[in-house]
C-alpha cells in the first residue's frame, strides 16, 4: 500500500500545467515591413521601403533580434550596417523596438507600436530627435 502511495505523488507532480510563454514571446518570428500601397510592387525596383527584422529570443518583457533585410527603393544596405535588435512590451501590447548602428556612436532607430496579433502598427518612429522611416500607421506583418 505504501508504495502505491509514493507512486500516486509522482503522478499528481507531473500533472503539473506547463510554464506559460513570457509575454515577450508574442514577438517572436520575422516581421517586415513594405511602404509599398499594393503587395505586387513589393519585388520591384523602387518600390519604398523593404524592412525585414528577426526576433529570434525573449526573456520576459525583453526581446533580441536582428536586421535581416533593408532595401531603401533599388539600394540594399547591408544587414552588417545595423547592431544587434532590442525591444521591450509593456503588458498592453505596446512594444518598444531599439535598431542601433554597428559602428559606435550612430544613432539608434526607435519604433514605438502596438501589437495586435501579426500585425505591429507604428505609432512613432524617431532616430534621436529626427523622424525616423517608419510613419505612423505604418505596418510591420508578422511572417507565417
Amino acid at each position: 500500500m505504501r508504495s502505491h502511495h509514493w507512486f500516486a505523488i509522482l503522478l499528481l507532480g507531473a500533472c503539473t500545467a506547463p510554464a506559460a510563454l513570457p509575454p515577450a514571446a508574442a514577438m517572436l518570428g520575422a516581421w517586415s515591413y513594405s511602404s509599398a500601397s499594393d503587395a505586387r510592387d513589393k519585388s520591384s525596383l523602387g518600390a519604398g521601403l523593404l524592412v525585414t527584422i528577426a526576433v529570434e529570443s525573449v526573456d520576459a518583457m525583453h526581446f533580441r533580434g536582428r536586421i535581416t533585410r533593408w532595401f531603401a527603393g533599388d539600394v540594399g544596405v547591408s544587414p552588417d550596417v545595423f547592431g544587434p535588435v532590442a525591444g521591450s512590451m509593456d503588458g498592453n501590447d505596446r512594444v518598444t523596438v531599439l535598431i542601433p548602428r554597428a559602428a559606435p556612436g550612430g544613432p539608434t532607430l526607435t519604433i514605438i507600436g502596438l501589437l495586435s496579433a501579426d500585425v505591429l502598427t507604428v505609432l512613432e518612429s524617431h532616430s534621436e530627435s529626427a523622424p525616423g522611416p517608419f510613419p505612423t500607421g505604418g505596418r510591420f506583418q508578422r511572417a507565417r
